[in-house]
């Protein structure tokens, strides 16, 4: 069962960046102000911003559970280094998913465009610490 739910949760993470990274290539691939580049905004944009969104979730609910997992197989004891990284990979959650809201209310493409990219390299980075943790 931890094993499953660790997968889920990396897996998470890696759709969310890489919907991010989706949303990244094709906005900078499109001419802005063509016709491809409003549609993408207005049909393709809020699809990718809600599997994102769902992955997110995931991500969230998959985490604490294994922070639970985590505790109980510990006694509920953690060293510095692994509390420390867990409030960074907190931290970087809680950017993360501020800055995807704030994406999602904007229709600007450029604005649009840079939040995920700092979204996929937030994510990049937590994805790495999750790394650490896993071998912690």
């Amino acid at each position: 069962m931890t094993t499953t739910i660790l997968w889920i949760h990396a897996t998470a993470g890696a759709l969310w960046i890489g919907a991010c990274a989706c949303f990244v290539i094709v906005g900078l691939a499109l001419t802005p102000g063509s016709d491809e580049h409003r549609n993408f905004v207005a049909r393709s944009a809020p699809k990718i911003d809600r599997l994102a969104m769902l992955a997110a979730a995931l991500l969230f609910l998959t985490g604490l559970v294994n922070l639970v997992q985590a505790a109980i197989a510990r006694q509920f004891s953690f060293s510095t280094a692994f509390t420390t990284v867990l409030a960074i990979k907190i931290l970087l959650y809680i950017a993360m998913f501020a800055t995807m809201r704030s994406s999602m209310k904007t229709g600007a493409m450029d604005r649009m465009l840079k939040t995920h990219a700092a979204i996929v390299a937030m994510g990049s980075i937590a994805l790495l610490l999750g790394l650490w943790l896993i071998g912690s």
